[in-house]
């Protein structure tokens, strides 16, 4: 019979691979409980119109959408935040405020496979909600570099590059710039495309020379003073007051050192209205290893009775592990066995076993199941990543006792047996 591959863009998880996974998955909801946020998830499955209405253009085009049997438009999740929305919509006024919550989910999306990007992922999502103030915003930022700095990461690792929507888009408006969603995902291409084919793309929508000149000198600003000599309208007075306030707490935090203002970043969703920011390595060799922001109206949008702002972000597993190889950041993970068993005689095992069960309730412990000759049983113990192993020997056995030893040092120590079942031994 011919062998049944894997669907291009997923991964097989051998247990090697699933204890990576595993390692990342506990640092990011270890760094979430640290700041108060709570698990949640949502369905893989939901009614393709929630990613249609606020994803903008990339999402529903990389959808898995299916009809299913009741003749319904259904989508295999691609990003959790519609869905983190539309169940805040369901509930926002029973559920106290501000509504702290993280998510590990596996999502799927339809396009090329290439580095840093598969077509089955794991994505942790973090958003606070129901609060406007920029200390929120602050403190989400806070988690991502606290997130980087657990798996070893430091200032000449990672930065943030971090901007504010409502004061980009006051920035294209005095520009004279009309069309300013398209522009605004133009800009958000940027690093993907060319100069050459930059500037074409934006004078498909008649920019002027002078208009894409001054595009292109925005996408380079680093700080504030440009512009605030412009005259900026309500709203793009306000995203700077913003920014200025999401700093400020920052600097108080003393996480200023990792994040830079870039006018260059938009993010792709159209749900985004104030912060966006996103996690890249100092090298950018990677693609955006996080990204996110504030969204004012998406809850509301879903049919919440009242405003719910928010703001969060995604963490890909993908991207996150071949960063951290790359900068040699990932450690060896190897699996770990508190005891095992090995036995010179296999009539032993069978006078062992209720021992054993007892031992299994405080500890991870296992045994050879197929009998091979002793010295293979202490080589196996060394392949599962056994602590110590317990020996069972003739001559120690009729007089009740064990042999521990322990697989690092070598050393080896005689015990009564009903005694070391009674000991914490583990500590």
């Amino acid at each position: 019979m011919k062998r049944i591959q894997p669907l291009k863009g997923t991964r097989d998880f051998y247990p090697e691979q699933k204890r990576v996974l595993n390692f990342i998955i506990n640092t990011w909801e270890k760094v979430a409980k640290r700041y108060g946020y709570e698990d949640f998830d949502g369905p893989m499955l939901e009614p393709a119109q929630l990613w249609q209405m606020k994803s903008g253009q990339e999402i529903p085009e990389q959808m898995y959408v299916f009809e299913d049997k009741g003749g319904r438009v259904v989508a295999v999740r691609p990003e959790l935040t519609p869905t983190l929305a539309r169940m805040i919509a369901q509930k926002s006024m029973e559920l106290s405020k501000p509504i702290k919550w993280y998510s590990t989910a596996r999502c799927w999306r339809y396009e090329a496979p290439q580095t840093g990007r598969l077509r089955e992922f794991f994505q942790f999502n973090i958003d606070c909600l129901g609060t406007d103030n920029m200390l929120a915003d602050a403190e989400v930022v806070a988690t991502a570099i606290t997130i980087m700095q657990e798996f070893g990461c430091d200032k000449s690792d990672f930065y943030i590059r971090l901007c504010n929507r409502k004061l980009i888009q006051a920035v294209l408006e005095s520009f004279q710039i009309k069309k300013i969603p398209e522009v605004m995902r133009i800009i958000d291409k940027k690093d993907k495309v060319s100069e050459k084919n930059f500037k074409e793309m934006l004078k498909e929508y008649k920019l002027s020379e002078s208009q894409i000149k001054d595009v292109l000198e925005m996408t380079t600003w680093t700080d504030l003073y440009k512009a605030k000599k412009l005259s900026l309208s309500e709203e793009g007075k306000k995203g700077l007051e913003e920014l200025e306030e999401l700093m400020k707490y920052l600097k108080a935090m003393k996480l200023d050192g990792f994040v830079k203002i870039d006018f260059s970043i938009m993010r792709g969703f159209d749900y985004y209205t104030s912060t966006v920011f996103e996690v890249f390595d100092q090298r950018k060799k990677f693609r955006a290893i996080a990204g996110g922001g504030r969204y004012d109206d998406l809850v509301k949008d879903f049919g919440s009775r009242e405003k719910v702002s928010g703001v969060g972000y995604g963490m890909g597993d993908v991207v996150l592990e071949l960063f951290l190889k790359e900068i040699k950041k990932l450690p060896e993970i190897s699996r770990e066995i508190d005891y095992f068993v090995a036995y010179m005689k296999p009539e032993l095992v069978e006078e062992f076993l209720p021992y054993m069960e007892e031992l299994r309730k405080k500890f991870s412990v296992d045994l050879d199941l197929m009998h091979r000759g002793f010295n293979k049983q202490m080589s196996h113990a060394n392949k599962v990543g056994a602590k110590k192993t317990i020996i069972l020997a003739p001559k120690e056995w009729e007089k009740g006792e064990i042999i521990i030893k322990d697989m690092k040092t070598g050393k080896q120590e005689v015990k009564n047996l009903k005694r070391f079942l009674r000991e914490d031994h583990q500590g």
